[in-house]
């Protein structure tokens, strides 16, 4: 019964992981935008959030730094460093995974919750969790 409970955690993890995701609007693919800094020196370190945000602070910028200040813990267990980069033509988040590859990108802040839920579905997130 052990090993099935794990089993069954695990699946669901993957689909709230995979539900969270798709509600957000993230199954379009990245539009075109600003360019990424280069994150080579996180790669296989540490998951990047990067913020684009105009000069003006924006309500969706205030109301992003606000929820991810509210879940520092959380986001250090999973390894997510937060970047915000001024000066852009409007609000974007991205996350990019310990592998380089886009995980998310939209216009809109994301909920720590569907943030979490994401990462935590992510494979090498799942093997983390398994060997804490």
């Amino acid at each position: 019964m052990h090993i099935m409970e794990g089993m069954k955690k695990l699946l669901t993890l993957g689909c709230a992981g995979l539900a969270a995701y798709l509600a957000e609007g993230c199954a379009r693919p990245p539009e075109a935008g600003l360019a990424l800094p280069d994150l080579t020196a996180h790669q296989w370190r540490r998951r990047v959030l990067v913020i684009d945000a105009p000069e003006q602070v924006t309500e969706d910028h205030r109301r992003q730094l606000a929820s991810l200040d509210a879940a520092k813990a959380g986001l250090e267990e999973r390894d997510v460093l937060v970047v915000t980069r001024p000066g852009s033509p409007a609000f974007r988040v991205r996350l990019v995974g310990k592998d380089g590859g886009v995980k998310l990108d939209q216009g809109a802040p994301i909920e720590t919750a569907t943030l979490f839920a994401l990462i935590d579905a992510m494979p090498m997130r799942r093997a983390e969790m398994a060997g804490r």
